[in-house]
């Protein structure tokens, strides 16, 4: 599978997943706080979100990718402690 991934890729990974967990959120709470006679403005926050969502969902699947060496061995350790 994948190894030797540099602590390096986990924190870079790790910095984009939390830039795109604020870009989310925020624009949502922005969208809410438009008024509805700016409803282009609305339009284009909302737009940013879903964009902003698709790309997270994208980068946590790239993180859990990488760590299926760790998600691996955790689920082998706690079957052999079930036994």
């Amino acid at each position: 599978m994948i190894k030797g991934v540099k602590p390096r890729t986990h924190f870079e990974i790790d910095s984009i997943l939390f830039t795109l967990f604020v870009t989310v959120t925020m624009s949502k709470l922005i969208e809410f706080a438009i008024p509805e006679e700016m409803a282009h403005a609305q339009f284009m926050f909302h737009c940013l979100h879903g964009v902003a969502g698709v790309v997270m969902l994208l980068v946590v699947s790239t993180h859990l990718f990488l760590h299926l060496p760790w998600i691996e061995a955790q689920f082998k350790r706690r079957i052999q402690s079930l036994r």
